[in-house]
């Protein structure tokens, strides 16, 4: 099963949207358990919202072209 998981991280777009997630979560939940009034916490998120998903709308209409040592790139 984690191979699975594992298996479907291996775009950057995949990534990027894996790791915003997590972090969505895990700065929601610390928010809630400090106290921060929600508004604010729903705030904080809305304003970060428009780069990532800008960033995975430019990653799907023209991605990022590869230039690692172990991959090809893409001219």
């Amino acid at each position: 099963m984690i191979k699975n998981i594992l298996g479907l991280l291996t775009s950057k777009r995949a990534i990027m949207t894996t790791t915003m997630i997590v972090c969505w979560i895990v700065f929601g939940l610390k928010g809630i358990n400090n106290g921060s009034n929600l508004t604010e916490l729903a705030t904080y998120f809305a304003a970060l919202s428009p780069f990532v998903i800008g960033y995975i709308y430019g990653e799907t209409k023209r991605p990022s072209a590869c230039c690692n040592k172990n991959e090809n790139c893409k001219k």
